[in-house]
């Protein structure tokens, strides 16, 4: 009997210590979502990725691209460069051959933080210039690590065909910006093949026919539909 009369008069407490508890209760779940209120966000750090093809959708040929088109490198320039935002920067994110195709005068790409694929080259992470032997790694760094986290507005993924592989299936992967030379070469290496399923053209480009050079190319930019979701 004494075990019944315990839970009888712990059912029957009295009413000010029940608002009590109530009271108590309500505090913190407010605090709480006051709390949730004022905290900031982190943002996604976007993967975008960009490219030249050419008519049979190459990209390149004993490491070095077939064409030469200064202004389309200069659109490459202005967009792995620009940011909304002019205390961060964006990332140039490359396989070694990548890199070793670029002339030495001209690396690491200025302005840029520059992140080289490779389990050749040794091993380096500096504030700019970032050599690491695994794709994942790299992202879980630049995304969640300072001082990239609050540094980087975009990864712009470069390629090579690899690491465009991967890009493509990676969930941070956001806009697939892409120029199409009307036009084929003799290439050896082939940018991977997309889903275009999952994709859907946004207005960054207009699309409209550019002749340079003797070539005619067009630029458009398609955004991956399941972004952010």
């Amino acid at each position: 009997m004494l075990c019944a009369h315990f839970l009888f008069d712990c059912l029957v407490l009295p009413l000010n210590i029940l608002i009590r508890i109530r009271n108590t209760l309500s505090s913190s779940v407010f605090a709480l979502f006051r709390r949730l209120s004022t905290m900031t966000i982190p943002k996604t750090i976007p993967m975008n990725m960009i490219v030249a093809v050419d008519a049979s959708n190459g990209i390149a040929k004993d490491n070095s691209l077939p064409w030469h088109l200064p202004q389309e490198y200069k659109h490459f320039q202005s967009g792995t460069i620009k940011t909304n935002d002019p205390a961060k920067k964006n990332v140039v994110l490359m396989g070694r051959k990548c890199w070793e195709s670029i002339p030495t005068k001209f690396r690491p790409l200025k302005n840029r933080i520059n992140v080289v694929l490779s389990r050749a080259m040794p091993r380096e992470i500096s504030d700019d210039f970032l050599v690491l032997n695994d794709f994942d790694e790299a992202i879980r760094i630049l995304t969640t690590t300072e001082p990239f986290a609050s540094r980087v507005e975009t990864i712009w993924n470069v390629g090579g065909k690899e690491v465009y592989a991967l890009g493509l299936a990676h969930p941070l992967m956001k806009d697939l910006v892409i120029t199409r030379i009307q036009k084929g070469f003799d290439t050896d290496v082939a940018f991977p093949e997309v889903d275009w399923e999952n994709f859907e053209r946004n207005d960054d480009f207009d699309g409209k026919e550019i002749e340079e050079k003797g070539l005619v190319y067009t630029i458009n930019s398609y955004t991956r539909k399941t972004f952010g979701k």
